[in-house]
């Protein structure tokens, strides 16, 4: 994907998180339970072979109903990508919106989002810095929103979990 390709993808990946979060905050404002947590942060590992990632993130609730809840989700971490003559790594900044569907502890969560990558000096630069997100998974976490946070996935970075606290 060439820069040009690359800005624009961006530009409007922008533009639908814009309109999202509008809507949501416009429409769903009043949904949001007072005794359920807003904020966790977790730490996730995922890989699959030849690629791989770990970030620390911090996620916001945006919408909450009893059966569906919308979080933001931002963070700082690490990727790599191999292939037989190639060795690409280096720092990155996801940034996703992450669908629960479910009630009590259990979830089915979808994410959906971007990860801008910052390539290592041995990584071939002509890459395009920006890879998708896309995760299908499950999420164990209290209904209250408070305490622990497990959750699995298989998504574009591979298979992967995540541990954390939600507060």
């Amino acid at each position: 994907m060439g820069i040009g390709k690359s800005k624009y993808f961006v530009k409007n990946l922008t533009a639908c998180f814009i309109l999202l979060f509008g809507s949501l905050i416009i429409n769903g404002q009043d949904t949001i339970k007072v005794n359920s947590t807003k904020n966790s942060i977790y730490l996730d590992f995922a890989t699959l072979k030849f690629i791989g990632m770990s970030s620390i993130n911090y996620e916001r609730t945006i919408f909450l109903s009893e059966h569906f809840k919308m979080l933001g989700n931002t963070g700082l971490g690490g990727w790599y990508l191999t292939s037989i003559t190639k060795w690409y790594y280096g720092y990155s900044l996801p940034l996703c919106l992450n669908s629960l569907i479910g009630k009590n502890n259990n979830y089915l969560e979808f994410d959906l989002g971007m990860r801008y990558t910052y390539f290592g000096e041995r990584s071939d630069k002509d890459l395009s810095p920006f890879f998708p997100i896309l995760n299908l998974g499950y999420r164990y976490q209290r209904s209250n929103g408070k305490g622990m946070i497990f959750r699995s996935f298989v998504g574009t970075s591979g298979f992967g979990i995540g541990l954390g606290k939600s507060f």
